[in-house]
């Protein structure tokens, strides 16, 4: 029974993929160089409510904010712009992280609708330091009384 399941939850996922396309690309940081370490994990693709497909009785809660970041730290192994790096790559920069700390920092909400997703970008001496975060905008809703 258990591989039945998981054989059907893999084939409806091939086929989602198959959907999206060539629309489907993973925000990983790129570790450059020889990576000594990679543990990194980023954004693939998020299906999120409109606020038409708000629940009956729905009320705005106003606007939340979450942030994941991926970090990558690369040593250059001589003094030349063209050197060769060795590179370190970690962080949960996903959009699980991202909702897990929404709904952390906010845990009356009942969900989010008309999200906004951005990508942030920073780099310190030529990519020596580069921190790559998900921030994910939205409005809130709260159901009940």
């Amino acid at each position: 029974m258990t591989a039945l399941l998981l054989a059907t939850l893999l084939a409806a996922s091939g086929v989602r993929a198959q959907e999206l396309g060539a629309h489907v690309h993973p925000l990983l940081i790129s570790p450059g160089g020889y990576p000594v370490f990679y543990s990194s994990e980023g954004p693939l693709s998020f299906v999120t409510a409109t606020p038409r497909d708000l629940p009956p009785g729905a009320k705005d809660a106003g606007e939340v904010l979450g942030r994941s970041c991926q970090y990558r730290i690369s040593v250059p192994l001589s003094a030349s712009l063209q050197a060769t790096q060795i590179s370190a790559a970690m962080g949960n920069g996903g959009y699980r992280k991202t909702l897990a700390d929404i709904r952390k920092e906010r845990p009356e909400l009942a969900g989010i609708y008309d999200v906004k997703v951005d990508v942030e970008t920073f780099s310190v001496m030529l990519g020596i330091y580069t921190r790559l975060c998900t921030v994910v905008s939205a409005r809130g809703y709260k159901t009940g009384p």
